[in-house]
């Protein structure tokens, strides 16, 4: 791991190009990634996984987000929707790179399957058990840090902005009635139904409702993002409806478990 983690480094590090905002990207992704492996061990220790399956949760943690570094230098945006899905683009990476190619054959071509799956809005149906597995790990542990960056820079919004963060949403009164009744639904709300920044931090909210492991949820919980989330958005009767369900969801998850 110590190995992967200094060729990360090094591959990272190429990316900065002495452009205040763009190596604030690149370091916000480096940090990013980091952390998520913290996340990752986290929730391996708590889902009792041995040596061997932990390693290969933190190395997909480590390169899930590998492809966020060349989309950038590419297009200057992370997202994908206005350049490349990041995801391919980390499994193409990983190929070209060659970086992982000492590991055992199937090792190596699960973890390019977990990189592959891990922003899918749906994972597909069609594959093993143990990829659907280490997927699942992999996305809460990338959640749970995407809460972490967003309500970091939520707290800062008074100061500084930015707009890659915020897919480029515009900051309008109101929420959309597509987020309102997914939420209410205790469904994911789509992209496609984003209008404004309010309903990109209900979207924010709403990823509770795709976290697979009752360790995710608690960790959420004591963590407290959702709260913060909510102090940042208007306060209006639907926004108060979506958090009250939201809370007895969580509570309901960790107390049955």
């Amino acid at each position: 791991m110590e190995a992967l983690k200094q060729w990360f480094a090094d591959y990272t590090a190429r990316f900065i190009t002495g452009e205040e905002e763009d190596d604030r990207n690149i370091v916000l992704k480096q940090k990013h990634t980091r952390r998520v492996c913290r996340e990752s061990l986290f929730l391996a220790d708590c889902l009792g996984l041995d040596s061997k399956q932990t390693a290969i949760a933190e190395t997909a943690a480590l390169f899930h987000d590998i492809g966020r570094f060349e989309q950038y230098r590419r297009f200057n945006t992370f997202v994908d929707d206005q350049s490349v899905d990041h995801a391919l683009l980390g499994h193409e990476t990983i190929e070209k790179e060659k970086c992982l190619n000492h590991l055992p054959p199937d090792d190596l071509d699960l973890i390019k399957r977990v990189v592959l799956y891990h922003n899918r809005a749906f994972l597909p149906e069609n594959e093993t058990d143990e990829c659907l597995f280490y997927s699942r790990l992999l996305r809460d542990a990338d959640k749970l840090d995407i809460w972490y960056v967003v309500t970091s820079y939520y707290a800062e919004l008074g100061t500084k902005r930015n707009r890659t963060l915020e897919l480029g949403l515009p900051d309008t009164p109101g929420i959309s009635e597509k987020v309102y009744d997914s939420l209410m639904k205790h469904q994911v709300v789509l992209k496609d139904d984003l209008q404004n920044l309010n309903d990109f931090k209900l979207l924010q909210m709403g990823w509770v409702f795709d976290l697979n492991f009752t360790p995710s949820i608690g960790r959420l919980a004591d963590k407290g993002y959702l709260r913060l989330i909510r102090h940042t958005l208007p306060r209006e009767p639907r926004i108060d409806q979506v958090y009250k369900g939201i809370t007895q969801y969580m509570d309901e998850k960790t107390q049955n478990n």
